[in-house]
This record gives structure tokens, sequence and C-alpha cells, in this order.
């Protein structure tokens, strides 16, 4: 038998294997951006979502605001999911305690934002930031109050959200409604069809009936004419 350990590796992993970086090319835009000189690319928002975790500026693969405080980055996700963390990678050439202090925040497109987590200390290369559980959106947003902002990646790790399981159920009601009653219906149709055949086969033996009776009675009076004329 497996111990309760192993179990919890081996779930873990599975559960990692099928879990994908869900602000991967999406959409993104920052309060700033710094570019050094004219003979490099700018420091522009999409870089940290490149797919790059370098870590190094020359290597064209991290972002840079122009200012010291008030800064932002976001990300807009494709729908709305549950986000369960954020993975920062961050600068490595230089000046990597300038993430300490960046507050992560999870948040709907035009709605208010909630924060997930804070960055306490220096990230040397990268670090999975845990969000508070329940968090909901489709936008995430880092914000860095007192220094520049720069990020070299910035991976999001969720699920979809209670939202969209609640709409995908109301759907499938709706949808077998909609069976519900197209069988209904068809019932009714082949009740009504088999009353009509049986109205139909019922007219047919009354008038059968009639038929016949009306024969016999015309018959009973012929016998009474024969009579009275013999």
């Amino acid at each position: 038998m497996w111990s309760k350990a192993v179990l919890i590796f081996v779930l873990g992993a599975e559960l990692a294997c099928c879990q994908f970086n869900l602000a991967l090319k999406r959409p993104t835009s920052q309060s700033s951006t710094w570019g050094g000189c004219s003979c490099r690319p700018q420091g522009q928002s999409d870089r940290a979502v490149d797919g790059k975790t370098s870590g190094y500026w020359r290597d064209d693969t991290c972002t840079h605001t122009k200012y010291k405080s008030g800064n932002w980055w976001q990300v807009l996700l494709d729908k709305v999911y549950r986000i369960d963390a954020v993975t920062i990678y961050n600068r490595r050439d230089c000046c990597g305690e300038r993430i300490i202090g960046a507050k992560i925040w999870v948040g709907k497109q035009g709605g208010e934002f909630k924060e997930c987590a804070t960055v306490t200390k220096l990230i040397p290369v990268s670090q999975k930031l845990e969000c508070k559980t329940g968090l909901e959106g489709n936008v995430i947003k880092i914000t860095q109050e007192n220094n520049y902002l720069s990020l070299c990646e910035v991976l999001v790790w969720g699920q979809d959200s209670d939202g969209d399981d609640k709409d995908k159920d109301k759907e499938e009601d709706k949808n077998e409604d909609k069976d519900s009653d197209g069988d209904d219906k068809d019932k009714d149709k082949e009740e009504d069809k088999n009353e009509d055949k049986d109205k139909k086969k019922g007219d047919k033996e009354k008038k059968k009936k009639e038929r016949k009776e009306k024969k016999k009675k015309e018959g009973k009076e012929k016998k009474k004419k024969d009579k009275k004329k013999n």
C-alpha cells in the first residue's frame, strides 16, 4: 500500500501537469515604459508574457516602468478564472531588490480588485506566490508604489471559476428542459394520433353495428309482411 507522502506527491504532480499558464501571450499594459537608449527595444509590458524567463535586460525579455513610484502592470486573461497562484521571474543582472513590496491583485475588468499576495523578500530567480482562497477574475495586476517595477515573466495559475460552472449547469438545465419539452410534445402528438385512430376505429365499429341492426330490423319487418300476405 502506498504511503500518505507518496500519494500526496503523485497527486501534486498530476495536478501540476494539468495546469497551464493562463497569462502566456495575453494582452498587457503598464503605467509607463522606460527604454534605456534608442539602440535597444523599450521595456514594454508584453515582455512579461512572452514565454522567456532569462532575467537579463540584454535578452529583451524584462519590462521596466519609467518612474520610481505609483507603478502598475496588468494582464487580461481570456475569461474569468479562480486564481490559485502567480509566479514572478525577477531581474537577475541587477536591481532585484526593486520587486520587494510589490503587490499582486486579482479582479474583473472594470470592477474591484482584491489582494492576492505581497512580495516580502528578494526574489533571486523566481517565486510562486499563493493567492488567498476564493479570488476570481480575468485581470491580474501587479503594483509597486515605492520603486521601479520590472518583471521578466509573469505566470498565472488557476482554474475555471464557480461562475462558469453555474452558467454551465444553467445551460445544461435549459437544454434538458428543451429536450423534455420536445419529448412531451412528441408524446402528446403520439397520444393524439392514437386517440384519433381509436376514435376512427370506434366510429367504424359503431357504424358497422348500426348497419347490422338496421339489416336485422329490416329482415324482421319483411318476415312480418310475408306472414300477413300468407
